[in-house]
C-alpha cells in the first residue's frame, strides 16, 4: 500500500477508534482510512509499506529507516499524520487481541506522536524505535539495548533511557549500556538490568544525571564511562 498521511479528519476518526477500545462497544480497526482522500494525503514521494511481522524493536527501526529513506528526516521525524498512517496500518499486529478477544491500547502517545514533547514522542512504537536507529544508523546495534523488545511491550530500560534525547543521541552512553546490559548470546537483557536494584538501567540514569553535573559525556568514549561507574555496575560488566 502506497504511504500517506492521516490529516486532521483522519486523526480524528483514528481517536475515535482508540477511545472505542477502552469503551463498551469496540470498533473494528478503520483500515479505510488509509486510503480514504477525505481522511488522508499522499506524500511528495511514493513509498510503498508492505505488511510485516516485526519480532522486535529493532527489525521496525531497520525496515521503517530503508523505506522512508527517501524523505527529508527532519520533515519524517515532525509528521504527526505519517506515523498515525503507519500506526493504523500495523496496528492489529502492534494492538494484538488478548485472552478475552480485547484489544488495549494504552496511552494515546502510543498511536499518535506528540511531536512537541520528546519525553512522549519517544514513546510511539514506531517512531521511537525509528528516531533511536536513525540516530545510530553507523552502528544501530550499538543501541540494541533500546532496540532488542518487542514493539508492544518496550520495557523498563527504554522507560528508564529513552525519554531523554541527550541520552539516546550519545553514541558512548548508549554503546556503555548495550555492553552493560545486553547479553551477547542472545542479544536479550540480561537478568536485573530491568530491576531497581544496584546496577540496574534505572540506576544508570541516575548516575548519568550525576555525571552529568561535572563532566561533559557528549566527548567520552564508551570505555570512559565505563571505568567511571560505581563497583554496583560490575555485575554487569564482564
Amino acid at each position: 500500500m502506497i504511504l500517506r498521511r492521516l490529516n486532521e479528519k483522519g486523526l480524528g476518526e483514528f481517536s475515535l477508534f482508540l477511545d472505542s477500545l477502552v469503551g463498551d462497544d469496540p470498533s473494528e480497526t478503520p483500515k479505510t482510512l488509509l486510503e480514504d482522500h477525505g481522511m488522508s494525503d499522499p506524500l511528495e514521494i511514493l513509498i510503498d509499506i508492505e505488511p510485516q511481522d516485526f519480532d522486535t524493536r529493532y527489525k521496525a527501526a531497520e525496515y521503517l529507516f530503508n523505506a522512508l529513506s527517501t524523505l527529508d528526516n527532519s520533515e519524517v521525524e515532525r509528521d504527526k499524520g505519517l506515523w498515525a498512517w503507519l500506526s493504523l496500518f500495523f496496528f492489529e499486529k502492534l494492538c494484538t487481541v488478548d485472552t478475552s478477544g480485547l484489544r488495549k491500547p494504552g496511552a494515546r502517545a502510543k498511536w499518535i506522536p506528540e511531536t512537541g514533547d520528546f519525553r512522549r514522542y519517544y514513546r510511539h512504537l514506531l517512531a521511537g524505535p525509528y528516531l533511536i536507529y536513525r540516530a545510530h544508523r553507523d552502528n544501530p546495534k550499538r543501541a540494541l539495548v533500546l532496540l532488542c523488545g518487542r514493539l508492544d511491550r518496550p520495557g523498563e530500560i527504554v522507560e528508564q533511557l529513552a525519554s531523554r534525547q541527550e541520552i539516546i543521541t550519545n553514541q558512548a552512553i548508549i554503546e556503555t549500556a548495550t555492553k552493560l546490559y545486553i547479553d551477547t548470546k542472545t542479544g536479550q537483557p540480561k537478568t536485573g538490568a530491568a530491576g531497581k536494584g544496584g546496577g540496574s538501567a534505572r540506576r544508570f540514569a541516575e548516575i548519568l544525571n550525576q555525571f552529568d553535573v561535572t563532566w561533559d559525556l557528549s566527548v567520552m568514549e564508551s570505555e570512559d564511562i565505563l571505568n567511571m561507574l560505581p563497583k554496583e555496575f560490575d555485575k554487569f560488566w564482564d
